[in-house]
């Protein structure tokens, strides 16, 4: 039986970071059995998992590991300082259904910088 979530998403994020590395995390993912493994822009891989709390909430997990990722591209610690470490974000999402139509969004804190994430299904799995 397919997890409730899953399917192809957009993912997009604000954030108010105002440092000097860039933000590369944005772009199509797929759920798959309630996890994601992606790569971004920079070649970041992102893995994250999806627990359905309730009808309106989702614990997401997700792990950026840039150990692929581009030469100059940097993920940071708590404490701002740059890392090419992987780094693990936690979050609870709000969750919209309405039949086949999904989308998750919710703020992520870490460390000082606050971003907002939305999640939208735009279709089935191929």
């Amino acid at each position: 039986m397919p997890h409730p979530l899953d399917g192809k998403y957009n993912v997009t994020s604000t954030s108010d970071y105002k440092g000097p590395l860039e933000k590369k995390s944005d772009g199509e993912t797929e759920i798959r059995d309630g996890q994601t493994r992606r790569y971004d822009k920079a070649n970041c891989l992102w893995t994250s998992t999806f627990t359905i709390i309730s009808d309106t909430e989702v614990e997401m997990v997700s792990v950026a590991d840039p150990a692929e990722a581009q030469v100059d591209f940097l993920l940071l610690r708590p404490d701002g300082s740059p890392t090419r470490e992987p780094v693990t974000y936690k979050t609870i999402l709000k969750l919209a259904r309405k039949d086949d139509r999904i989308q998750m969004s919710g703020q992520i804190a870490y460390g000082k910088d606050l971003t907002f994430l939305t999640m939208r299904k735009i279709g089935p799995l191929s």
